[in-house]
């Protein structure tokens, strides 16, 4: 017997380097409003964390210039940026080996449902999972926590150390942690392994195939 019964992904930066989409999204913005974009190592913030969060944090903007900047990032993003993305290497072959294995799989992210909806298909993974949870579009924050409970909701399951919340970041960490169900790292994504040891992971992964092989692992 396996010794998790339901997998919860994040999707920027865990299943998908969706980084190009994102920042060419985040470079017109800027543009558009006449503000550099500096140090280009800034727009890695913004990978992980809602964007209004980013904005306000990476470019210390008002909430009036936030709200437009969000505006701006959307109308890029929404033709050509949430495109812009591939699956990690192994992404594909990992989810298929879990749903062949029996666990079921959700995606639970920052990333708004709207666009979520629209790149899994593109990608070609949208029959992998059972359910997909994202924040609104007019939401300007995406608890973690939040998320993972609404997905298990979904799910029918209950908080447990048998669901898994694998993520790249450290809002992920935490948010499987105050959700009550065990938090994977992954390395390979835009956060660090410090950043995820720091927040408590309970596990580490550096590619597909080795977080396949921990979450077929049996007890």
């Amino acid at each position: 017997m396996a010794k998790y019964r339901a997998v919860l992904f994040d999707f920027d930066g865990t299943l998908a380097d969706t980084s190009p989409g994102i920042k060419n999204s985040i470079r017109y913005a800027l543009g558009e409003k006449g503000i550099p974009v500096g140090d280009e190592k800034r727009l890695n913030y913004f990978i992980g964390p809602p964007l209004y969060e980013g904005f306000s944090h990476v470019y210390g903007t008002d909430k009036e210039l936030t709200d437009e900047l969000v505006r701006l990032y959307r109308v890029y993003y929404s033709d050509r940026g949430v495109y812009e993305c591939a699956l990690f290497p192994g992404s594909l072959e990992m989810l298929k080996q879990l749903r062949g294995a029996g666990l079921r799989l959700a995606v639970v992210s920052s990333k708004p449902a709207h666009f979520l909806k629209i790149v899994l298909p593109h990608l070609g993974i949208e029959d992998c999972f059972e359910t997909v949870v994202g924040p609104e579009l007019k939401n300007k924050s995406a608890d973690k926590s939040f998320l993972i409970r609404k997905a298990l909701e979904e799910l029918g399951e209950s908080a447990s150390p048998q669901v898994v919340m694998v993520g790249d970041r450290h809002y992920d960490i935490a948010g499987a942690r105050d959700a009550g169900v065990t938090a994977a790292g992954v390395t390979y994504g835009f956060g660090t392994k410090e950043e995820l040891q720091a927040a408590g992971a309970d596990f580490l992964a550096d590619s597909a195939e080795s977080l396949t092989a921990r979450l077929l692992s049996n007890p």
